[in-house]
């Protein structure tokens, strides 16, 4: 008798998780687009300070994340929120199935499964299936051509540099250099 008690249990909380993350789904969509409102009629003027600023003040990420939140909000829609609520998934990889999702739900096979808690099974399927199908990347392996791609990454990096960043962009870029020599250290000393 516990078992079934335990599973009626189990059933409530997971019924409950879903139903939370079905509405901060939303929430977060919502409140991007909110960022993006205050961003474009640039209110955060009101405040007397800039765009940056506002991000770390009054929201408490840097303006880069937010930037970038807005880019996935224009790019995908609020779908792509909505759906990694209940899927992890990347924004590379929901580019990718991008096709197979619309308001009405996920495309997959001759079903179109809602975008609801209550389809998690069948979406995290759905989703897993539907990244298999994604064609592999051909990347060389080998000495060489991880080489060309440290020194593409370099030169994307002194490009960057170039380009006139802004503070935050400036961390940011410095922040991605350190943890790249703190990589290449562990290499090299694995390598001795």
């Amino acid at each position: 008798m516990e078992q079934k008690e335990d599973l009626y249990e189990l059933g409530q909380w997971i019924g409950r998780k879903q139903a939370f993350g079905l509405i901060a789904a939303r929430a977060a969509a919502a409140d991007i687009e909110c960022l993006r409102s205050i961003r474009e009629k640039k209110l955060f003027r009101a405040k007397e300070i800039d765009w940056p600023e506002f991000c770390q003040q009054y929201v408490g990420v840097t303006r880069s994340y937010a930037d970038r939140l807005i880019r996935h909000l224009e790019e995908f829609g609020p779908n792509y929120f909505n759906l990694s609520q209940i899927v992890k998934i990347s924004p590379e990889d929901y580019r990718q199935i991008a096709p197979a999702v619309g308001d009405e739900g996920v495309t997959f096979g001759d079903e179109k499964i809602a975008i609801s808690p209550e389809n998690s099974h069948k979406l995290v399927e759905a989703v897993n299936e539907l990244r298999a199908a994604i064609p592999a990347k051909d990347v060389e392996t080998g000495v060489g051509p991880a080489r060309k791609r440290l020194q593409a990454g370099i030169a994307a990096l002194n490009q960057a540099l170039k380009s006139g960043l802004s503070d935050d962009e400036r961390q940011e870029l410095a922040e991605t250099v350190s943890a790249g020599l703190t990589d290449l250290n562990l290499l090299w000393i694995a390598l001795r």
